[in-house]
């Protein structure tokens, strides 16, 4: 019997992602259009808003798990880790600045990780906006790097947050756990998918208070991925 592969779960995913996200957009019309023409009020008004809430939550998860299952190695590249943090930044800066909350970067401006520049920004993101939404209004979250021994680059990212819960440490990694009732459960595996694919590792530890997650990719040496 043939075993069933990551191709068979890709294949699944986009099957499944069909069937459910039709009859969503369906409903999302279908209740936008309820709301424009009988100009609800109170509790009608309360429980159609809900429902298109719902409606955006369940399509964020749906398109979540298309990325997860999509996330292969790409074409590498040399990345300034100082541009790719400053980017990142710049693209959460609207959302950190509407929250009140403050984000601080340090790191040596020289350092070159070797992996794909989207997939990169994309475990960044992950771990800023996770920190970002732990972190108290009017305090700061910090992303630190520099060179770790064995050829790799520590991208770090603090908060001040309570820190993982206890009894989920050996649960954040997987996929669809989550302690929050926003978000779907998959950033934190997202940045550990993408550090595997790269000969890199993910590692994180409660503060004091806070949390702090690192990424650790391989630094650039002679233009070529480690042995994985």
């Amino acid at each position: 019997m043939k075993s069933f592969t990551e191709d068979d779960l890709r294949e699944m995913v986009v099957r499944l992602a069909h069937e459910i996200r039709n009859p969503l957009a369906s409903i999302k019309s279908g209740v936008q259009l309820a709301q424009h023409l009988g100009k609800p009020e109170g509790e009608v008004k309360e429980c159609l808003e809900e429902v298109i809430d719902e409606v955006n939550r369940i399509d964020r998860t749906v398109q979540d798990l298309q990325r997860y299952t999509r996330l292969v190695a790409g074409e590498v590249a040399s990345i300034l880790v100082a541009g790719a943090v400053s980017r990142t930044v710049n693209r959460l800066r609207v959302e950190v600045e509407r929250l009140g909350k403050r984000v601080i970067i340090n790191g040596d401006t020289s350092c070159l990780i070797l992996a794909n520049p989207g997939h990169l920004e994309l475990a960044l993101e992950q771990l800023m906006s996770n920190a970002i939404r732990h972190t108290p209004i009017g305090e700061a979250i910090s992303v630190e790097w520099g060179p770790e021994a064995g050829h790799l680059i520590r991208v770090t990212v603090r908060d001040s947050g309570p820190g993982v819960k206890p009894g989920t440490e050996e649960r954040i990694l997987r996929p669809f756990f989550s302690t929050s009732t926003h978000g779907t459960g998959l950033g934190l595996s997202f940045v550990l998918k993408i550090c595997q694919l790269y000969g890199g590792r993910l590692e994180w530890r409660n503060l004091h208070p806070g949390a702090e997650f690192s990424i650790l990719l391989p630094e650039v040496c002679d233009g070529t991925l480690p042995d994985r």
